[in-house]
């Protein structure tokens, strides 16, 4: 063994006067402002604004059903309406909703706006992973520069994230980025509180700090509960620290009798997170006492009610899932339905990214093996992040929500998005093989067992930068071929709902039919109608009549709008047809109730049309006849 790996090797705790400089850290008070200035998370921020600025562009502002949703409940709170979940669903918090109205109070309502408010968050998540990478490194060995080199490759991955992450961050789903952003902050927390907790800070401090966390934890709840995925794995983390702490106090022998479980009992300084998490969660408390608590009753209802045997088939089912589907579309960045070039570049990149886990994940379990300083610091840039990406893949295989993949199975992706808060944790996978394979190749340029006569006849050094600069081109390679996929996305499909592909990627032209018909009212599916009230500003009002026809498979998401369209006069509606369909059912169905009615027919995606049908002589009730039962993705 050479000196060099001699010193690598070296305990942690025992470096005092030996240590190689790679793994040296050293702080400047007097160049913090000069380091923020200069700081390389500010090119970060811009290619992620750029990247996610392209990506909306690049759709045409295509929105969803769903998303529309989230457009109407901010228009709706300028109206003096002040909800608290989203519709339908008393269990994702409507913050998402009140942070568009800001801008559409201040830039009127548009696509383009509410695009712009996870847009704006995603800056966040950026900068809180470099802050979370800056604070994993704190307590390192690493010197100044390497720490800069982890943090930057840590923010340039969040900046650009693999292409389905990307969609599903930019979505207005009802709260998913601004759970992201509570994620990394209880990640950054917890950092923070444990090391102050056995670094000897005082009571008050760490009670303030539990508070924090539990107005978080709260917060977070009340946003969407998909955030437990981050509450199991900082509890895990706690839970560990603090019995770690207590062995190694029992182990040191001194005044152990009195001393060794003192961690345990500061640990009921938690206590003072009960009352904050109250107030985060105010909303849904208050929403509760008024609603039967159904709300709470929900989120314990997501057990189900299998048997065992049952259970232990759907996890063993969704873990294939996760494998052979949603986790190399987290992980890799493929999507539904694209080309087969992209595909090739996904499946590059998601091996990638898959090695990069592998060698986290190895040298993690090294380190406990056999202790040397690189493996040490492995555990220490990789372990929270890591536990978080354990929890969300657990839950995910465990959870009741997940099953909703086994609809439509994995063209449909109707539940990555429960998987997709990994998406966290690859920064910091990535990040650490690099700062590794870095370190290593660093630390070949002045071998220790070669003198300085021996050095200038063995070009070591020049055969390290060379091997770093093949390095920095690789990693750059890899951003610019997930920057090739956000280019190679279908721009019709994107942002579609995996719900109905077919629904048009411009709804213009209806809009300005219906508006120049004077059309107030209409039945729609959900997926079609939704984004047309809510580019309309509210001034036409459309429902979705499944819930009525079919209330066990459909929620009522607006039930005022519902009851609007039922009592209006000849409500018109709309369908989406096949393009060779000459005669669509309804029109068959029409005739043989002797309703008269004018038709019109826009193009939707290829292959489809979107067919508005007006009755003239009466209105139609969908619950006058079951052949009325058209209201689907595509009716036939």
């Amino acid at each position: 063994m050479s000196a060099t790996d001699t010193n690598f090797a070296v305990d942690v705790s025992a470096r005092k006067t030996k240590t190689p400089p790679l793994f040296t850290h050293t702080t400047n008070s007097s160049g913090v402002w000069r380091e923020r200035i200069f700081s390389l998370l500010w090119p970060c921020l811009l290619v992620a604004l750029g990247l996610r600025i392209f990506l909306v562009v690049h759709t045409h502002g295509v929105i969803d059903g769903d998303e529309a949703l989230v457009g109407i409940q901010a228009q709706r709170i300028l109206h003096g309406d002040f909800p608290v979940y989203f519709y339908g669903q008393a269990y994702m918090g409507s913050l998402e909703a009140y942070l568009i109205a800001i801008l559409f109070a201040l830039f009127g309502p548009s696509v383009w706006a509410m695009r712009a408010e996870p847009i704006l968050l995603s800056m966040g998540v950026v900068w809180l992973t470099w802050r979370l990478a800056g604070i994993l490194t704190e307590a390192s060995a690493l010197s100044q520069t390497v720490r800069r080199v982890f943090m930057t490759v840590a923010a340039l991955c969040a900046a650009v994230p693999p292409l389905y992450d990307g969609i599903i961050e930019g979505r207005t789903y009802g709260g998913f980025i601004e759970m992201l952003v509570v994620i990394l902050l209880l990640l950054i927390s917890t950092i923070r509180l444990t090391r102050r907790w056995f670094g000897g800070a005082p009571r008050r401090e760490l009670a303030w700090r539990w508070a924090g966390l539990g107005f978080l934890i709260g917060l977070g709840f009340w946003i969407y509960p998909l955030i437990i995925s981050s509450v199991l794995a900082i509890a895990l983390w706690i839970l560990g620290a603090c019995a770690l702490a207590m062995w190694r106090r029992r182990q040191s022998g001194t005044d152990t009798a009195r001393t060794w479980w003192q961690p345990a009992r500061e640990l009921l300084l938690a206590l003072w997170g009960i009352p904050t998490g109250l107030i985060g969660m105010a909303p849904a408390l208050g929403w509760g006492a008024t609603h039967q608590w159904m709300n709470i009753s929900y989120v314990f209802s997501l057990g189900g009610h299998e048997t065992l045997h049952q259970k232990l088939s759907d996890v063993e089912r969704l873990t294939e899932s996760y494998e052979t589907c949603v986790g190399p579309r987290v992980i890799g960045g493929g999507i539904p339905y694209e080309s087969s070039l992209a595909a090739n570049i996904h499946t590059y990149i998601l091996l990638v990214e898959v090695v990069c886990i592998i060698i986290t994940l190895l040298m993690f379990g090294f380190s406990f093996i056999r202790p040397t300083l690189r493996a040490v610091v492995v555990r220490q840039l990789a372990g929270l992040p890591m536990l978080f990406a354990a929890c969300t893949v657990f839950l995910f295989c465990i959870s009741s929500a997940s099953k909703s993949i086994f609809i439509g199975g994995c063209a449909a992706d109707n539940a990555g998005r429960y998987a997709a808060p990994v998406m966290l944790a690859l920064p910091f996978f990535l990040a650490t093989a690099f700062t590794l394979v870095w370190t290593f190749l660093a630390s070949r340029k002045t071998p220790a067992d070669f003198t300085e006569k021996q050095i200038t006849r063995v070009p070591h050094r020049a055969l390290a930068l060379a091997a770093q600069s093949l390095l920095v081109l690789f990693l750059l390679g890899l951003l610019g071929a997930q920057v090739a996929t956000y280019q190679l996305a279908d721009p019709a499909e994107t942002y579609q709902s995996n719900y109905c592909l077919a629904d048009p990627t411009d709804n213009g032209p209806v809009l300005a039919y219906l508006q120049e018909q004077h059309i107030r009212y209409f039945w729609a599916s959900n997926m079609l109608a939704y984004p047309l009230v809510f580019k309309s500003g509210l001034t036409i009002m459309g429902a979705d009549p499944l819930p009525l026809i079919q209330p066990t498979i459909a929620i009522d998401r607006i039930p005022s709008y519902t009851d609007a369209v039922l009592h209006a006069d000849r409500p018109s509606m709309l369908f989406i047809v096949p393009h060779d369909q000459i005669q669509p059912r309804i029109l068959q169905v029409l005739d043989s109730l002797n309703v008269t009615y004018r038709v019109a027919r826009f193009p939707s995606q290829p292959g489809y049309d979107v067919l508005v049908v007006i009755p003239l002589n009466r209105s139609v009730s969908p619950l006058e006849s079951p052949e009325l039962d058209l209201f689907y993705c595509v009716s036939h």
